[in-house]
């Protein structure tokens, strides 16, 4: 303590000797503990943070609000939206024990006053509360004025509030105008300007709150408050989905008291009355739901049997009606849908596009350039051509030239169609007094409205019945689709089938006491991955996240659902490793090696935000590299995991599931575990919402062995990275030097191909006969240029044909992966692993590192999906293609039943679904990966192979056995090269060159020795080709990406091989990591492998010194 290394353990001591004694005054107060998030809630409180309570009624909200407001006992101000809500809340308060002021502001105490006191009186409130909670922060969402008062309450000086109205606008004007310099120092300057406000504010809770601020004022509270209104849905159901085909209401009177009638919105109010009069008839008292809360008082208590409200998402009756005992059965008036006129809906660019396919329009125009679009680029595309203005940047301006084109095309094609409906696989096109409406189904109004009749309720969810009264049966059958895509589990049945009476008692019976429910166990946890765009894809899955920044640094915030077992989790992402081995001066370049053991130091790893450099040193304040104190510290990261370990029950760590993955789990484990022990490791292959809840399921210890491995591989990497990369900058002079065990053998690969090549230079002879090459070499120019004159004719003929069996290849792994995209695209092993991981965090492909090509049930289950879909179910063949046990390692395949088309569709429709930018190199590769793995779940082809005789003069002839053609089997997929030879004398195209005997290395050449004589790995694969591509060894050619050693990496090489032949040999690079892998499997002691290292390099670099000294 004296010396402050333990001065974070006696804060964290501090920190749960408080969050106890809350926890002990709750228990005092109510009688029972506080459950598991009403734990996490108070921990916040006690924090002092200001943030939104994300959950439905029944999980106590009130409660833990009142008894840590009657703890705090003075300056609370408790703002609720009407007068009968604070005569409720003062009561409870005055029970618990509170010193209350009701209706108006006083200093300390608990004041409760409504949203309209406060904007009457709020300059006569002259209390500066510790804590202010909103019960219903709709009213401040929607409201400027409100903001602001809110704001003065808060204690925020105006100032600094007009300043994030300044910022707030300035960053949504540098959304249009991306390369203004002036906005962004501006931008800069406000940030600046706000975070040096440091006084202290009051903290502000909101208990409920369900739209997102849309207003400047609003957007500016959430920068200063860090307020963020709840977007967290808890999509746990326990609703029997129902339909009739008919809009008869006869259907209330047997259902009695207890139900909500949601009415299309485009019907209006004035049939909500009609409606209204017609169930009144059936003696039921009715009300309409349609602003304020008297009508939800008064269903409560009784006075109410129906309501009748607005099928909108924004209407209260849909997000505002919490009523878990009293209300049973939603009936929808009409599909619950959206219809705007069709002009305006295709001024977003992506409508544009559907519409313009549905209407068989030539689309390769624009396809590209609007699947490209960023949600700002798309926003201003689409506020340009509603407004007609032009907009100030070139490329933009060009593609919302050429989507006016089209919207003209779209209206002269509509003109030509007679039809007045036109329908799609999502939206129905119809033509309705003189105009065109696009219409298509509202789904989160589906789900939001027949949720209200499920709901949590001691512990348990209530059984609800959502009942469709179809008016459109298109849109119905748009809506069963959709919903089915999101939540597989909904199943409608016809209201017909259905036993009303025994659903009418099962609906009553879950709203008893001792009634029977589905019962759900909470777990609040934090969920570590390392990639950004895996935690949002992840927190994404389960619905609409909310996200609040810590730091910069995004924490989402979701509700998973597992059955009965529900986790309120936050997703923190690493970004990547956040230790390594320090480069401070210690021990042998940053570990320490005794007789017997190792000791490794790692420290957090800092970027430089100015020159990009990574750096890990104990002094992170200061890039070494270029001075700049502009540094970003993984120790934001680690503090943060530590910060959010005290509040959640559960940690689960969810990095890649390999070495580099175990690493980084173990890190995060070593770190966060004295604040809490409750730490797990869990492991998927795929970014699916199944994969997900199946890692949850089955948490696991870190593997320690596979950190070992990793840990060897690294200390190895450095030693000899380190101490080769300082000798060749000795030797050579030059600073960007550098070597390793894997990429220095891999160099002499790519120096002997290289020497050979020039040493065999000559000339070729090119015959091109539709697209099968035949080369010619020849060593001077004189022979080619005759042997050219010879063969301006050729003759083939036909020697024989016959069928052969043609077997499909197994999925990819990835050193397979990178080789065909280098062969059919061109793409870099760099490239093709950018892209990979990216359509993996994405959830559309498995793990892409990988030496596996087992495939497991589930993507069995995928190929059959999809062949079925598509008409080739007689096709299919099931194969695992190993015998790796479930859960192992997958080869690559997608992870769901969608090609590339379904793919370009999905997007259409759904823009910004995933959390990636597309390009068409994403749309090449995933197209590849399907297509491989589809075909290795399909029977074999028939291949027609073809003898030919090529004569090219009466000296010259060649025998060639091709495919000429395939028939049937996987070949409908995956398509397999075939030359058809035109038969007879042909004029070829020929073409004379230099070139030589011997071939320069390909990058598929490259990775395939790598794979062959085991020096590379999965991850390593791109990884070393790149760092070659880096020091300057090795150049990549344009036209055929073939790898060419340069001068300095034959110099490198060959003085490397003629002094560390033994280091840097093929064989012992292979052993060596043969040998990890054995550490991996726990056979062998990885300091002992590193001590043999440790002797061998210093054996190397001492002789090399005796041989200079000498």
């Amino acid at each position: 303590i004296n010396n402050g290394k333990i001065i974070n353990y006696w804060s964290l001591y501090y920190n749960v000797s408080l969050y106890e004694k809350v926890f002990e005054y709750f228990r005092r107060k109510t009688g029972y503990q506080p459950w598991s998030l009403q734990k996490l809630w108070l921990k916040r409180l006690v924090d002092n943070q200001s943030f939104t309570l994300s959950a439905p009624t029944g999980l106590g909200k009130t409660t833990t609000l009142m008894v840590y407001s009657t703890y705090l006992n003075e300056d609370v101000v408790y703002i609720v939206p009407t007068k009968s809500l604070v005569d409720q809340v003062c009561e409870r308060l005055r029970k618990l024990g509170g010193e209350v002021s009701c209706g108006k502001v006083e200093d300390h105490k608990l004041n409760v006053i409504t949203v309209s006191y406060l904007n009457k009186n709020s300059d006569t409130i002259t209390v500066k509360p510790k804590l202010v909670i909103i019960d219903d922060a709709d009213a401040v969402v929607k409201s400027g004025k409100t903001t602001d008062r809110l704001v003065s309450l808060l204690g925020v000086p105006r100032e600094v509030y007009n300043s994030a109205i300044q910022l707030t606008r300035l960053k949504q004007k540098f959304l249009l105008n991306s390369d203004n310099d002036e906005i962004k120092e501006r931008i800069r300057d406000l940030e600046l300007k706000i975070a040096s406000f440091n006084e202290k504010i009051s903290q502000l809770v909101v208990a409920s709150a369900t739209i997102r601020p849309k207003g400047i004022k609003q957007k500016a509270l959430r920068l200063l408050t860090g307020f963020e209104p709840a977007s967290v849905q808890l999509y746990a159901r326990n609703i029997i989905d129902s339909y009739e085909e008919n809009l008869d209401l006869s259907i209330i009177q047997k259902l009695g008291s207890g139900g909500l009638i949601l009415v299309s919105k485009e019907l209006g109010r004035d049939m909500m009355k009609k409606i209204k009069d017609e169930i009144q008839e059936f003696g039921l008292e009715t009300k309409l739901a349609i602003s304020g809360r008297r009508f939800l008082d008064e269903f409560s208590s009784g006075k109410v049997d129906v309501l009748i409200g607005s099928a909108s998402y924004y209407g209260v009756a849909v997000r505002g009606i919490d009523e878990p005992k009293k209300l049973k059965y939603v009936v929808f008036y009409g599909v619950p849908k959206t219809r705007i006129k069709l002009y305006n809906a295709i001024s977003n660019p992506f409508t544009l596009l559907r519409v313009a396919k549905v209407l068989g329009l030539d689309v390769s125009r624009i396809q590209n350039d609007v699947l490209f679009l960023n949600y700002s680029e798309a926003q201003l595309i689409r506020y340009s051509i509603l407004n007609n203005e032009d907009i100030n940047n070139e490329k933009l301006q060009r593609i919302k030239s050429n989507l006016l084109e089209y919207i003209s095309l779209i209206k002269d094609k509509l003109k030509d169609i007679n039809s007045s409906t036109i329908i799609s696989d999502n939206f129905v096109i119809s033509y309705e007094n003189s105009s065109y409406y696009m219409t298509y189904p509202d789904v989160i109004t589906y789900l939001q409205g027949s949720g209200r009749s499920s709901r949590l309720y001691n512990g348990g969810l209530t059984l609800g019945l959502s009942i469709v009264l179809i008016d459109n049966k298109l849109i119905f059958e748009i809506l069963k689709r959709r919903l089915q895509r999101m939540l597989p589990e909904i199943a409608f049945k016809e209201l017909s089938e259905l036993n009303l009476d025994m659903v009418k008692q099962q609906l009553d019976s879950s709203r008893r006491d001792e009634g029977e429910r589905t019962q759900f166990s909470i777990t609040t946890g934090l969920l570590v991955v390392e990639s950004p765009t895996k935690a949002r894809t992840i927190a994404k899955l389960f619905g609409r996240p909310s996200i609040k920044l810590y730091n910069r640094i995004p924490v989402y915030e979701t509700i998973i659902v597992d059955g009965k077992n529900i986790y309120v989790m936050n997703i923190v992402a690493t970004k990547g490793h956040i230790t390594d081995l320090t480069t401070d001066k210690l021990g042998y370049y940053g570990v320490k090696v005794d007789d017997s053991d190792i000791i490794p130091y790692y420290v957090p790893l800092s970027r430089c935000l100015d020159c990009n450099k990574i750096f890990s040193s104990t002094n992170y304040d200061k890039c070494p590299y270029c001075g700049s104190e502009n540094v970003y510290s993984s120790k934001a990261i680690i503090d943060l995991l530590r910060h959010f370990s005290l509040f959640v029950e559960k940690i689960y760590i969810a990095s890649d599931p390999d070495a580099e993955g175990e690493k980084i789990a173990f890190d995060v484990s070593s770190l966060i575990s004295p604040y809490n022990s409750e730490v797990y490791r869990v492991k998927y292959h795929e970014i699916t919402k199944n994969a997900i809840l199946n890692a949850l399921r089955n948490p696991q210890k870190v593997d320690v062995n596979l950190v070992m491995s990793q840990v060897a591989r690294r200390v190895e990497d450095r030693w000899i990275g380190f101490e080769l990369s300082k000798i060749l900058k000795n030797k050579f002079n030059d600073f960007n030097q550098g070597a390793g065990r894997v990429q220095t053998p891999v160099l002499g690969w790519i120096v002997n191909r290289t020497m050979n090549y020039k040493s065999n230079l000559g000339y070729i002879v090119y015959i091109d006969i539709n697209g099968y090459i035949i080369k010619k070499y020849f060593k001077d120019r004189k022979s080619a240029e005759e042997y050219l004159k010879s063969v301006e004719k050729i003759s083939i003929e036909k020697v024989n044909e016959q069928k052969i069996l043609l077997s499909p290849l197994p999925p990819f792994t990835t050193d397979s992966l990178l080789i065909e995209a280098n062969s059919r695209f061109k793409f870099t092993a760099n490239l093709t692993m950018k892209i990979a991981q990216e359509l993996f965090e994405a959830g559309l492909i498995t793990y892409h590192r990988t030496d596996s090509t087992h495939i497991s049930s589930v993507g069995v289950a995928i190929a059959k999906e999809y062949l079925e879909k598509h008409g080739l179910s007689l096709d299919f063949i099931p194969r695992n293609w190993s015998s790796d046990e479930e859960g192992a390692h997958e080869g690559i395949r997608p992870t769901r039943a969608i090609d590339v088309n379904e793919l370009v569709q999905e997007i259409e429709e759904n823009p910004f679904r995933y959390p990636i930018r597309f390009t068409k190199y994403h749309f090449m590769l995933y197209d590849l990966i399907f297509r491989r793995f589809i075909a290795s779940q399909m029977k074999h082809s028939i291949g027609i192979k073809t003898k030919y005789k090529i004569i090219m003069n009466e000296n010259d002839y060649i025998e060639a056995e091709l495919i000429s053609s395939t028939i049937g089997g996987f070949a409908k997929i995956y398509d397999i090269k075939t030359h058809n030879l035109p038969i007879g004398e042909i004029n070829p195209r020929i073409t004379l060159s230099r070139g030589s005997s011997e071939q320069l290395p390909t990058y598929s050449d490259i990775i395939s020795l790598m794979k062959s004589k085991g020096i590379g790995r999965p991850s390593t694969y791109a990884k070393t080709i790149e760092n070659l591509l880096r020091h300057g060894y090795v150049i990549s050619s344009k036209k055929r990406s073939y790898l060419i050693a340069t001068r300095r990496g034959i110099n490198v090489y060959q003085y490397l091989s003629s002094k560390f032949p033994h280091l840097i040999s093929e064989e012992r690079t292979s052993k060596l990591m043969s040998i990890l892998d054995d550490i991996s499997l726990g056979r062998i002691n990885a300091s002992n492998v590193l001590i043999d290292v440790y002797s061998e390099i210093l054996s190397s670099v001492n002789s090399l010194k005796l041989e200079q000294d000498v």
